[in-house]
């Protein structure tokens, strides 16, 4: 199986993240294996707690094994520190492509 990691640098919309990406990666119907996904720029507030995308990347980190991580300066320029789901890091670029390693393809949305 093809494996992929996904860097995510907007909100987008509710159809394309929260819909097509969330929904698939968080129950496993991705046909592929999402091995890491990086939220930087607005894409962090996918993270935040009690929200419904938090909710399906919480599910992705415990039922998936897909590694999160939130951009550390996204984060703090936001003041989203103590409001991301447990299981998230902050971290940068060079956290990003370790996490990536093993995929076969990064894709930027």
């Amino acid at each position: 199986m093809k494996k992929v990691a996904y860097l995510i640098t907007r909100s987008g919309t509710q159809e394309l993240i929260g819909g097509c990406l969330l929904n698939t990666t968080s129950t496993g119907r991705q046909g592929v294996q999402v091995v890491a996904m990086y939220f930087a720029e607005d894409g962090v507030f996918h993270l935040v707690k009690g929200s419904k995308n938090a909710a399906k990347v919480a599910r992705a980190i415990a039922e998936q094994g897909v590694k999160v991580l939130a951009c550390e300066c996204s984060v703090n320029n936001r003041g989203l520190e103590d409001l991301l789901i447990d299981g998230v890091e902050t971290g940068h670029f060079a956290e990003f492509f370790a996490a990536a390693e093993e995929a076969d393809h990064v894709i930027a949305l």
